[in-house]
């Protein structure tokens, strides 16, 4: 059996940014952009050309104040630049309304039967009629500086109200399970919150926690009425909906993002404590004494490297919260104000729509500072890390110097050793050369006369002729070495004193004293020759 409904109306609210800073999940490519003016035709064009409607009016891209529509129709001369149409095949009616909403474009399409008694009912099964080819369904890969849709279905029902709110619940699923001709009910998003609202029931689907990949269809809304007057009010106040969904958004979009910081920073945190352990188990709780060997030194640089890279993309997801943290604050006091003008202008309280701006979206800045103030801990983790890497670097670094200088001083000394041996054995051949060659010019006298013995008769005897030889030669060598040794030492000084520069005499020393009048230094030169 068909449920029937009276003269549904169909609102959709788009929203993009169209400047300043945007937190993105992936990093964004050369190629993308924020929205442009073109982005707001083409979405248009997407949502209305499966109904066979083309905008006529002119588009205006600058104004003076970053408030402003896009639209400028000729028609309208004054008052709101919206552009009004109709689809007779369907009996709808309907009017679009873009504006320049702060930082962000904000795309607005009303869709609705007219009320007429006895012609305006409408069967659950054709509100797949308002959504030919799926043209209200979010993008499936949103772009940069996407904010999210809402979709607001209203319609009466011929009926008296029931007494509870969940007693309908059943008919709001079959509207939007046929509008997006979803036949599976486990394939579209749970019962997210009821309200009482000006006589009226509200049904939201779509957690504002979730993203595109959870909940493809987006932020919905129906709305049942049961009298005129819910329609009237909501006819006063409804120009000030779309500025009032924009801050819902920009609140629910910069929370989902937090989260994707949040996981980013958590898996930075969880990898560096198991590093930490391992770092405290191979190298700080070692009892070797040895140095570190190449591999590993290598090892520890290239990682002290990585953790400073890892310590930057930290910085930056702890940057990213707090800005999500403000960006809530900012939205939610904004949400608030203008919910205060939209009961200014209904006469009557909106108690239901001030439980996102009055408790959720606080509930989003306290579990952010939660994560702000555990991630804090997380930045001192890392600095450890860090700081113990360069330290085991560090002191590896001074025991190769010290061993290096060791070894060198140990090589200077063996070196000095060689040195000297060598020049030992050098200066023992020479004297051996030396020797021979004296005897050598000698010899030849030992049999020139015969060799005598002294005896008791003839006590004293003239040396052998070898022997004067021997002794002459051995005292002229060691005069010689006198003599070449005096030139050499001679000439040596005289050489390092051509060296001293021209013109220096003496070494000038200053002396500082103190001057006691005035407590000033006074500076005298003595020199020493």
């Amino acid at each position: 059996m068909s449920d029937y409904l009276y003269a549904p109306s169909l609102y959709w609210f788009a929203y993009r940014y169209r400047e300043g800073l945007v937190l993105a999940e992936a990093q964004p490519s050369s190629e993308q952009t924020l929205a442009d003016l073109d982005w707001v035709k083409q979405h248009y064009e997407q949502v209305l050309s499966p109904f066979g409607v083309a905008l006529s009016s002119g588009w205006q891209n600058e104004a003076n104040s970053r408030n402003f529509e896009l639209l400028n129709n000729p028609d309208l001369e004054e008052g709101r630049q919206y552009e009004y149409f109709e689809i007779p095949e369907q009996k709808l009616e309907g009017f679009v309304y873009p504006q320049s909403l702060h930082d962000s474009y904000g795309l607005n399409l009303n869709l609705f039967c007219p009320e007429h008694p006895g012609e305006d009912q409408y069967r659950s099964e054709d509100l797949e009629k308002l959504n030919p080819q799926g043209c209200f369904t979010p993008p499936k890969t949103p772009p940069l500086g996407y904010l999210g849709q809402t979709l607001l279905l209203t319609a009466y029902l011929d009926r008296p109200r029931p007494s509870a709110v969940q007693d309908l619940e059943s008919l709001a699923r079959t509207c939007w399970q046929q509008f997006f001709q979803v036949s599976t009910v486990g394939s579209f998003p749970r019962l997210y919150r009821t309200y009482e609202l000006w006589g009226g029931y509200l049904y939201e689907y779509g957690n504002p926690r979730d993203d595109l990949t959870v909940n493809p269809f987006g932020h919905l809304l129906i709305w049942f009425f049961f009298e005129e007057e819910t329609s009237l009010i909501l006819q006063r106040c409804y120009w000030e909906l779309p500025e009032l969904l924009l801050y819902y958004h920009k609140i629910s979009e910069s929370f989902r993002q937090s989260r994707y910081s949040y996981q980013k920073a958590d898996a930075i945190v969880s990898e560096n404590e198991r590093y930490l352990q391992q770092l405290n188990e191979n190298y700080l709780q070692n009892k070797q004494r040895d140095t570190l060997t190449d591999e590993q030194l290598t090892e520890l640089k290239l990682t002290l490297k990585e953790l400073l890279k890892t310590a930057l993309s930290y910085s930056q997801q702890l940057r990213n919260l707090e800005y999500a943290h403000n960006t809530i604050a900012i939205n939610q006091k904004n949400y608030l104000a203008i919910l205060d003008q939209m009961e200014q202008l209904a006469q009557t309280p909106l108690e239901a729509l001030r439980v996102f701006g009055e408790k959720e979206a606080v509930a989003f800045q306290d579990q952010i500072t939660a994560d702000l103030n555990y991630f804090r801990h997380g930045s001192g983790l890392l600095d450890t890390a860090i700081a113990s890497i360069r330290g085991l670097v560090e002191i590896d670094q001074a025991e190769r110097d010290r061993q290096l200088q060791t070894a060198l001083a140990t090589s200077r000394e063996e070196q000095e050793k060689f040195n000297q041996g060598l020049q030992d054995q050098i200066n023992a051949v020479g004297v051996g050369i030396a020797a021979g060659a004296i005897v050598a010019s000698t010899s030849g006298l030992i049999t020139t006369q015969p060799w005598q013995i002294p005896t008791q008769e003839q006590f004293w005897l003239p040396p052998h002729p070898f022997i004067l030889a021997l002794l002459g030669s051995a005292l002229c060598s060691w005069g010689a070495w006198r003599f070449a040794t005096k030139k050499i030492q001679k000439r040596r000084a005289l050489s390092q004193a051509n060296l001293t520069p021209k013109g220096i005499s003496a070494t000038v020393i200053p002396e500082i004293s103190l001057n006691p009048v005035g407590d000033r230094l006074s500076v005298s030169e003595d020199k020493k020759e």
